[in-house]
This record gives structure tokens, C-alpha cells and sequence, in this order.
């Protein structure tokens, strides 16, 4: 399982190529080195309140998605956690997963 860390640094890249920004315009943005940005998205060490606080400026996000890990989760975890749901249901419960699926594939 990767640290908040290793998950904070993935987020932070993900966030920066969404936006089309490179490594050297982020820093350029935020008035840092662009090596300061290299070492936070390989999780070299945690960024400060200040610099979050600019990057979000900089990427037009709140620092909030900075820690919205559920993002970063693969396909196949996703898949896992479904069979577990299906398989610890009750009938109850099943009946609603369907009709949860349903309306959302029906938007």
C-alpha cells in the first residue's frame, strides 16, 4: 500500500498534466525550482501549506482534490471491491446495488 505520501505525489502529477502544465511552468508559476516540483511528485518530501496553496492557485483547483486518493485507484481494485460487495449482500442490499447501477446507466 503506497504512503500518503507516494499518494499525495501521484495526485499532484496528475493534477499538473490536467492541466497541460510541465514540471518547469508549475514551478515558474508558483515561484519555486523546478526541481522542488520534481521532488514532490517522486515523494521526495511533503510540500508546505504555502506551496499546496500556490500550486492550487496555479492549477485552479482546491487543495481538497490534492488528497482525493479514490481517483487513483486502479480498475482492477475497483473490480475487487465490487465482488466483495456482491459477495457480503444481502438480498436487500443487492436489489439496491442493481437499482443504483440502473439509474446511473440510464442518465
Amino acid at each position: 500500500m503506497k504512503t500518503t505520501k507516494e499518494l499525495l505525489a501521484i495526485r499532484l502529477k496528475q493534477l499538473r498534466k490536467s492541466r497541460g502544465f510541465t514540471q518547469e511552468k508549475l514551478a515558474e508559476l508558483i515561484g519555486r525550482d523546478t526541481k522542488h516540483i520534481s521532488k514532490l511528485e517522486i515523494a521526495g518530501s511533503y510540500p508546505s501549506i504555502e506551496t499546496l496553496e500556490r500550486i492550487a492557485v496555479a492549477l485552479d483547483v482546491e487543495i481538497k482534490e490534492f488528497f482525493d486518493f479514490d481517483s487513483l485507484k486502479d480498475v482492477n481494485f475497483i473490480k475487487e471491491e465490487f465482488k466483495k460487495m456482491i459477495k457480503f449482500s444481502d438480498d436487500k442490499h443487492l436489489q439496491l446495488l442493481y437499482k443504483i447501477h440502473n439509474d446511473i446507466i440510464n442518465l
